[in-house]
């Protein structure tokens, strides 16, 4: 099986830890991060996380909700798609979507490494800007069985 055919599928988010120069560690987004992640076989990526118990909005408008509402949702989520390509430990996404504006047309690199099992992802950024830190951001992804 050649190394894109191994991350072909969607993962679930599990954990997420930002590292900082001096060792110290946060949880960006909680202690029970929530997202998806799907690679699929024609090259195509799409990623979306963010703290696993959002608040709700109090009205279902999807184009509604309070400044404030708005501002927390953003700030509290994470959400782009392009597509993908493989070299060696290191996948990067051409971003051609993304809820921050300023990746569209960027390309994100991030350093994968599989489990034993196949079903265990581990993905690692460059120091990236993220809740006004700079980290480096490790996020670990476990297989969807469907």
């Amino acid at each position: 099986m050649g190394i894109e055919a191994r991350l072909v599928g969607a993962w679930r988010l599990r954990h997420w830890v930002a590292l900082a120069d001096d060792g110290s560690e946060s949880q960006p987004m909680g202690q029970k991060p929530d997202g998806l992640l799907v690679y699929s076989g024609d090259g195509t990526m799409i990623t979306v996380l963010g703290p696993g118990e959002r608040p709700r909005f109090e009205s279902d408008d999807v184009t509604g909700g309070t400044d404030a509402e708005q501002a927390r949702a953003f700030a509290t989520y994470v959400a782009y798609g392009g597509s993908y390509e493989v070299d060696g430990d290191t996948v990067s996404h051409q971003v051609e979507t993304s809820l921050f504006p300023n990746w569209i047309g960027t390309v994100q690199r991030r350093r994968w490494e599989l489990d034993e099992t196949g079903r265990r992802l581990t993905l690692t950024s460059p120091p990236v800007a993220l809740g006004g830190a700079t980290r480096i951001q490790r996020l670990s992804w476990e297989r969807v069985s469907r």
